[in-house]
């Protein structure tokens, strides 16, 4: 793999941690591009090669995450809200995306992570 996309892809890395542009559910591969300076295919094709999926479940990653986050820090936050938070723009996408990237679906999830 090229040390430019190895580059690239720390930089999506820090604006997704540090600036959390996954929270908009609107968010797209073009303007993680123009926040980064540079064009949705070289976005897309790093992510691609660095982590063997697609832009649209890259983020979904960083959501899940986050919703995992707010789950244990408010237990009591009722799921339409998690999912809200997290930028997912349906709780259809919601559930797929969680059961995905972890195996559960949110309640199995909090239930195992509770006990």
């Amino acid at each position: 793999m090229s040390d430019s996309n190895k580059e690239l892809m720390q930089r999506i890395r820090e604006l997704m941690e540090q600036q959390q542009p996954y929270l908009d559910s609107k968010l797209k591969l073009t303007d993680v591009a123009t926040m980064l300076s540079t064009n949705r295919n070289a976005i897309s094709s790093c992510i691609n090669s660095q982590q063997g999926c697609s832009f649209s479940q890259f983020v979904n990653e960083y959501r899940v995450a986050y919703a995992q986050e707010l789950m244990r820090r408010l237990p009591d936050m009722k799921i339409v809200e998690v999912w809200m938070q997290s930028g997912f723009s349906t709780e259809t996408s919601f559930f797929r995306s969680f059961k995905a990237v972890t195996g559960m679906t949110p309640s199995e999830w909090k239930s195992a992570t509770t006990d």
